[in-house]
């Protein structure tokens, strides 16, 4: 109770320090400043509140005392683990094939290795690496091969001297008394000195690459060949120890976790009931392949014979059964109890989102740094300490499935995971203190502790909920956003995406807290209110997908505090320039629309793109009506940092600036009609520059029936002597909406996604100069009958074939039989394909 209404207290305070830069930031941009009349009356109120919030702290203090409460500021400690390496294990499913591997690495590929090898296993917690290290330990194959062997369960603590005397002791079988560690590190030498060893260290946690490298000092002394295995779920440890690439565990298969499920629940039982059976196998889906919770879920239900009792652990959440009959929170909580503090609340707030979550990476360090999760480091942008914060957590496996996908991560989290993370709000939440609004749209989000997930959007909530840092919005097909909005003084993060506003109010303005406002896809606004340069704390907007958006609010280049700007519209005003980017710190990317409204060098070069060093992606375009060329302001010296470009809309492109001379370009996309009708589209001679091209995309408008590109390096044609290849690290291409093209050889492209529409047989039998092609897609053809038959000849390397969306082809061609190198064939919407080819 102590700790509910000290936390409660907390956020009070927490509200009054808000409002207290809220108020001194409205008062310094009045015209008045400091001799605002209102000055008095606010230090009178906000005095007031500060006198009952300390009688309130008083009083539990004296609460505290009252019951004998006393002070200690200490980590949380955990009882140390102990393992062994007796497998005590009945049967073990489903790692044979992992224990082979490790065993071959061990006594095959480093067995004349000069260096001590050492070999990490890595996973999350319950997935079984002790196990496996058990069974490799007990292998007879290393038996054999490797004299001493020596456990040593690790644990917490990375001492150099209790390690070393624990191995002294397993290879003497017999305990030391107090030695000093010269001594002992002379002894262990000897021991090991010219032997084949092999040394398991279970369970290790320490991060420090010095306690590490005083310890593989001692024991560098053995045979060629002598390894040491490690199990940890820290990535970073296996870094820090491994001279070999860390193996990751992966979960166990459906088929195993079941098998080990019935052996714990069942036993030696001969008839099962197959009503338990069937509930049985949607509780081993809960358990996400991690074998431990296989096992403990069985366990919890091996005397346990009604269906009701089944069905009571299968519509559970797992941190909700009882803990005593459950070993899985806490072998999950051991890893957050090695979090560092600061780090804790970041894991936790993680359960807001649903389970199976698709969670994108930018969007949570934004919520970290609205909850104030994020504490300033140094000279540290607070982004940056929040992709530090997830680093951490996705080195110590609380974060899996990483995937890249239009220039952003997106991660999730195993349900257990989740399950710990929501555990932790369970005893000590309060309705009172509601930080968070989620309105119900898409995604919904989850109802935990100072969350609130509501059904629908009322005027009400702003009201109601007057602390608010976050509030979301998003898909809820909202016409209209209330002049209420500005009261919400506390409000850091906005998301408005995905809705029907046609304007929105000047109050939103007024807040001056807010570091996130998201109008992604607000496909009906065409404007931000005149005063959006009022928002002095304002880290991100964002507007894409705002075909709208004609022009830039006035001196928006004084919100100096802006990281992520992802639209900027050049307006015809001065306060509505370019130039008004020139002072911002951007990060990510940016698209630039209404360049045409660019009159000058001059006035691209007030922009200050060169300087922008964490701005990796530029998109530039042209409005359809002009007809301009490309400027000569679009040179290295103006985006000599930029890693991906996107041009679009400039109609009379005839040749384009030297992207080759940009030493950090790697992605290069043509779209909207960058070309005349008609015309071809040549890169420059410089493009001979660089290497480090990656991946080229060609998009026409779909106005271009006579477009006619000529592809030598995945461009157009190019300034080149015929022996030449500008391009020889290539990988990637995609061809949309080019009737006619034609590719010549190029001999590093792995990956081509080419459009069918309207596109001629000539251009897709040029397919095959691509012999080095690993993977083709080729989709979106409604008016072909068939393929050319010789597209597929000479691709001896195509790993990966898909053919979707074409209608109407009837037969694919027989040189089909010809991928022999391939592995997967999909096939996708083809509705007339009456067969594939007899051969192959």
């Amino acid at each position: 109770m102590t700790r509910k209404k000290l936390n409660a207290a907390a956020y009070k305070v927490d509200d009054i320090l808000d409002e207290c830069k809220y108020e001194a930031a409205r008062l310094r941009q009045s015209r008045l400043g400091r001799c605002h009349p209102e000055i008095i009356t606010f230090r009178h109120k906000i005095g007031k509140r500060m006198k009952e919030m300390m009688e309130k702290l008083d009083a539990i203090v004296k609460e505290r005392m009252d019951f004998h409460f006393h002070e200690k500021i200490i980590e949380r400690q955990t009882a140390r683990r102990q393992t062994g390496f007796v497998l005590t294990e009945p049967q073990v499913y489903g790692r044979d094939k992992e224990k082979d591997e490790i065993v071959k690495i061990l006594i095959n590929n480093v067995s004349d290795a000069q260096t001590l090898s050492v070999l990490p296993i890595l996973g999350m917690g319950g997935l079984g690496k002790t196990t496996l290290a058990q069974m490799v330990f007990n292998d007879q194959r290393v038996i054999e091969h490797f004299h001493p062997k020596i456990w040593i369960c690790v644990s917490k603590h990375f001492n150099e001297k209790r390690l070393i005397k624990e191995i002294v002791e397993s290879i003497e079988e017999k305990s030391l008394g107090d030695v000093d560690l010269a001594p002992l590190q002379k002894k262990l030498q000897d021991l090991l000195n010219g032997k084949k060893y092999f040394l398991v260290l279970d369970d290790v946690w320490n991060e420090d690459q010095d306690k590490w490298a005083k310890l593989r000092q001692v024991l560098k002394v053995g045979a060629s060949g002598a390894s040491v295995l490690t199990t940890t779920r820290l990535e970073k440890v296996g870094s820090i120890m491994g001279t070999l690439q860390p193996y990751e565990l992966s979960n166990l298969s459906q088929e195993d976790c079941w098998l080990l499920f019935i052996q714990r629940a069942f036993g030696h039982q001969e008839e099962i009931n197959h009503n338990l059976v069937a509930i049985g196998k949607d509780i081993v889906k809960k358990c996400g392949g991690v074998p431990l919770a296989a096992k403990t879920l069985g366990g919890i239900l091996r005397f346990k014979r009604k269906e009701r009792q089944w069905e009571h652990v299968r519509d559970s959440e797992i941190w909700k059964l009882p803990q005593e009959e459950s070993s899985i929170l806490p072998a999950l909580r051991l890893s957050y109890h090695h979090l560092p503090l600061d780090l804790r609340p970041c894991f936790s707030y993680c359960a807001v989102f649903p389970k199976d979550t698709e969670m994108e990476k930018e969007n949570l360090i934004s919520l970290w740094m609205a909850h104030g999760f994020l504490l300033s480091k140094g000279n540290l942008e607070l982004e940056d300490v929040g992709n530090e914060a997830w680093n951490e957590l996705y080195l110590r496996s609380f974060f899996r499935d990483i995937e890249v996908k239009f220039g952003q991560t997106y991660f999730k989290m195993h349900d257990l995971t989740h399950d710990l993370a929501t555990s932790l709000f369970s005893a000590s939440t309060s309705s009172n203190n509601i930080r968070e609004i989620n309105v119900k749209g898409y995604p919904h989000m989850m109802p935990i502790g100072f969350t609130e997930v509501v059904s629908s959007y009322s005027r009400s909530h702003l009201q109601k909920f007057v602390s608010l840092r976050v509030l979301n919005l998003r898909y809820i097909v909202l016409k209209h956003l209330p002049s209420s909005i500005g009261d919400l003084v506390h409000l850091r993060y906005l998301n408005l995406s995905s809705n029907d506003m046609r304007s929105l109010p000047k109050q939103l303005c007024k807040l001056q807290n807010l570091q996130t406002l998201d109008l992604q896809s607000c496909f009906s606004l065409s404007c931000l209110p005149k005063q959006t340069s009022k928002l002095g704390s304002l880290r991100k907007l964002l507007l894409h997908d705002w075909d709208e958006l004609n022009s830039m609010p006035p001196r928006i280049g004084s919100l100096t505090c802006l990281k992520t700007l992802d639209c900027f519209a050049v307006g015809r005003k001065k306060s509505c320039q370019l130039g008004e980017i020139r002072n911002l710190n951007l990060y990510g990317s940016i698209s630039i629309t209404h360049l045409e409204r660019v009159k000058n060098d001059m006035d691209a070069k007030e922009a200050n793109l060169s300087a922008k060093e964490n701005l990796h992606s530029l998109s530039m375009k042209w409005d359809d009506d002009e007809r301009i060329r490309l400027p000569d302001w679009m040179n290295r010296s103006v985006l000599k940092n930029v890693v991906s470009i996107e041009i679009s809309g400039c109609k009379n492109c005839s040749c384009l600036p030297p992207f080759g001379e940009l030493p950090c370009l790697k992605s290069l996309k043509l779209c909207s009609g960058s070309a005349e009708a008609g015309a071809e589209l040549p890169l420059p001679e410089g493009c001979q520059a660089t290497p480090l091209h990656r991946k080229i995309t060609l998009y026409s408008g779909s106005g271009a029936t006579k477009f006619r590109l000529v592809i030598d390096l995945g461009v157009g044609r190019l300034l080149k002597r015929e022996e030449e290849e500008q391009f020889p690290v290539l990988e990637e291409m995609e061809i949309r909406r080019c009737p006619m093209f034609v590719i010549q050889t190029l001999s590093s492209v792995k990956k081509l996604v080419a459009y069918g529409e309207k596109a001629d047989a000539i251009g897709f039998s040029s397919i095959s100069n691509l012999r080095a092609l690993t993977s083709l897609h080729i989709r979106h053809n409604k008016e072909d009958t068939s393929l050319p038959e010789e597209m597929f000849k000479s691709l001896a390397n195509l790993k990966y074939l898909k053919i979707s969306g074409y209608y109407n082809v009837k037969e694919l061609p027989s040189s089909l039989a010809s991928l022999n190198a391939l592995k997967h064939l999909d096939i996708d919407y083809c509705w007339a394909l009456e067969s594939l080819p007899e051969e192959g």
